[in-house]
């Protein structure tokens, strides 16, 4: 996926949820959402993206193109393309859960691992502003963060999503 296709998008987003677009299926034109999604990307992940970085600078342009590029390389290696079934807000931990005695970790863990696999829902965002703390808080980044969920799944196997 070229980077500076990925940070067009971005930037266009950004443009069009300042003019006031409030609407993930139209933050970007039709081409543009349908080769997100032929990288694995939902819309709503470049909304959320713009949405934050307009509202409180971050996630970071860079942040935006790793997590991408994460996301894709996943989708078109593991996934082979496929995306699972969407596992919805009440079934992820709650954001009071606590893992080895750590607020905040089962729920992030699910949302990575559910970011990753393309099967997070729309309502919930893998990088909001409670990630984002979370994270400053323990010296990670949101793409450093999803390479360790990619890489040590056996280490790192999230809680199973409540049902």
């Amino acid at each position: 996926m070229p980077a500076a296709r990925i940070g067009d998008l971005h930037r266009r987003a950004v443009e069009n949820f300042r003019s006031g677009c409030r609407r993930a299926q139209e933050i970007l034109p039709a081409d543009d959402l349908e080769f997100l999604r032929s990288q694995g990307i939902r819309p709503q992940f470049a909304y959320d993206y713009a949405e934050d970085f307009v509202k409180y600078g971050e996630p970071t342009v860079g942040d935006f193109l790793r997590i991408a590029e994460i996301r894709r390389d996943y989708f078109l290696g593991p996934m082979g393309g496929g995306f699972p079934a969407v596992v919805h807000e009440p079934d992820l931990p709650r954001k009071t859960d606590e893992l080895g005695g750590i607020p905040w970790l089962a729920r992030i863990l699910v949302k990575a691992r559910c970011f990753l696999e393309g099967s997070l829902c729309d309502d919930v965002m893998y990088g909001c502003s409670g990630d984002r703390a979370f994270l400053k808080q323990h010296n990670l980044s949101l793409p450093g963060f999803l390479e360790i969920v990619r890489d040590a799944p056996a280490v790192l196997a999230p809680p199973t999503p409540r049902r």
